[in-house]
């Protein structure tokens, strides 16, 4: 099963999309499970990354690329490869600016991370078909795991959409937000955790 790296590292990747996108809610989810799929969001991105280094490390010993096409695209190991480097290269990048999210909060150019971390969503499908399309022909299981893949991101950016346009407490007409439904203010320590401004989000949203 190992020699299945990638798939996996493809199948973590999509769970990070995933419960980055589902962490963003504010209709369903508590406080609580906000700051439980922010933690999730994270571990899955440490699972995903491993199984992309062995996935990696595996094909170099298997000499079906060199040491240069591990992190340079298009060095000469055909078009293929050269996409599966460009959405790896992208993947490390996003796990980068993920574990120091903190320095970038609290730097001059705050926007920087959020303009970094979302080329998570060049990375997901450049992976998608870089397992299609490089190498020997993909067994059902595997295909059948990229539409998996495909169906589960479709309606967690159906998710993030609808909670972007969702209106707004207090708008006229409309219901107040589930999240604020009879529930009471939960503690919140922002310097508990690394990331200030998710933190701080969230307690403003328990104190209205």
């Amino acid at each position: 099963m190992i020699f299945y790296a990638g798939v996996f590292a493809l199948l973590g990747l999509t769970g990070v999309v995933v419960i980055g996108l589902a962490a963003t809610d504010r209709i369903i989810l508590s406080v609580r499970h906000r700051v439980f799929m922010q933690a999730l969001h994270r571990a899955m991105a440490v699972f995903a990354v491993g199984f992309l280094i062995t996935h990696v490390v595996l094909q170099i010993m298997r000499q079906r690329v060199t040491g240069a096409d591990a992190v340079l695209p298009f060095a000469g190991s055909g078009f293929a490869v050269g996409l599966g480097t460009i959405a790896a290269d992208l993947m490390i990048l996003v796990a980068a600016t993920g574990a120091f999210r903190a320095k970038f909060v609290g730097g001059r150019f705050p926007w920087m991370w959020r303009a970094l971390h979302v080329t998570a969503y060049v990375s997901w499908p450049v992976a998608i078909v870089h397992g299609l399309t490089a190498g020997r022909s993909a067994a059902d299981w595997v295909t059948l795991s990229y539409i998996a893949s495909l169906i589960v991101v479709a309606l967690g950016v159906l998710m993030r959409l609808i909670v972007t346009v969702a209106p707004k407490e207090g708008a006229p007409g409309m219901a107040v937000r589930a999240v604020n439904l009879g529930r009471k203010a939960e503690p919140i320590r922002v310097d508990d955790v690394f990331d200030e401004e998710f933190w701080t989000t969230l307690r403003k949203e328990v104190r209205r």
